[in-house]
Formats: structure tokens, C-alpha cells, sequence
């Protein structure tokens, strides 16, 4: 074999090498998206104790399903699993709501809702609350698998990395 002929098969060796490579990185960050937007089957009464031991929760009201129609414009009744607070002063704007519904495709409005919610608080503070202005403009909306996360809070990063490792 010529000189020539040994480059010719290393750089197709080489080319063929790259290429695997190229898509075992795609494959492995591929998995990687979709383990990050994936969600254990997780009851929320175990969420709710998660939050319950690692964050201030108990320092809001829960609510009921009646409250989460009234405040954030969501019917329970077309979702598996929902969890409410708010807090118990009038003036204060943190809230946090976790919905699981069938399907990640149900919770579209869902998360409509809840950013009508937010324009809604923003709209309403906006001349008196600077303070609750930027609670809104950093309040936290993420889906999960089937669940959608939602809070306003001073500490709203907090309660949703408990979340995300309750699920």
C-alpha cells in the first residue's frame, strides 16, 4: 500500500470517528433536554411536605379550589392535582401554585392563566407597590412533565429548586 492510499483510509477512519462522536454529544445533550422538561409521577401531598420542610410555605394560607378559580382563573376540575397558597396579608402578592394535569399539552392553559394573573397584580401595583411590581416581573412560571410551577415570592428561586427536586 502507497502512502497515498494509507492517508486516504486514516482520514476516512478520522471522518467516520468525528461523526460518531458528533452524534453521540447530540444524543447525550438530546436526553439531557428532555430529562430537564421530564417529571416523576410524584403525588402533590409529597410535594406540599417537601415544601412544608424546606421553605416558609407555612407562613401562607392554603386555599381552596373555590380560591384558585377567584384569584388565578383555573377550574380544578380539569387537572389531576392542584396545590394553592397566598398570603394571608392583603397587600402581598406572593403566591404559589403547582398544577398537574393528564398531559403536558393541558397545562398551555394553565400557564395562560397564570400570566394573566401576573399582567393583572403588575396592572393593580404599579402606581402604589413598586416592592410588589418586582416580586410580579420575577415571578417564576416552569413546566415540568405535567406539572406547571408558579410562584411569586421574595425567595420564589427557593421554593422552585425544592419543586424540581421533589419531581
Amino acid at each position: 500500500m502507497s502512502d497515498k492510499s494509507n492517508r486516504k483510509i486514516l482520514n476516512t477512519v478520522i471522518s467516520i470517528v468525528v461523526k460518531a462522536a458528533f452524534i453521540a454529544v447530540l444524543i447525550i445533550f438530546l436526553a439531557a433536554v428532555y430529562d430537564m422538561n421530564d417529571a416523576r409521577n410524584v403525588p402533590m401531598r409529597d410535594i406540599e411536605n417537601r415544601l412544608k420542610s424546606e421553605t416558609d410555605i407555612e407562613d401562607l394560607k392554603k386555599c381552596n379550589t373555590r380560591e384558585l378559580l377567584e384569584f388565578i382563573g383555573i377550574d380544578y376540575s380539569g387537572y389531576k392535582e392542584v396545590l394553592y397558597y397566598k398570603s394571608r396579608v392583603a397587600l402581598d402578592v406572593t403566591e404559589l401554585c403547582i398544577i398537574k394535569a393528564a398531559s403536558r399539552k393541558d397545562l398551555n392553559d394553565v400557564q395562560d392563566a397564570v400570566e394573566k394573573r401576573v399582567d393583572s397584580q403588575i396592572n393593580t401595583y404599579r402606581d402604589y407597590g413598586p416592592k410588589q411590581v418586582n416580586q410580579l416581573k420575577n415571578a417564576v412560571i416552569t413546566k415540568r412533565g405535567n406539572y406547571l410551577f408558579y410562584c411569586v415570592a421574595d425567595d420564589a428561586e427557593k421554593y422552585e429548586e425544592v419543586f424540581r427536586h421533589a419531581v
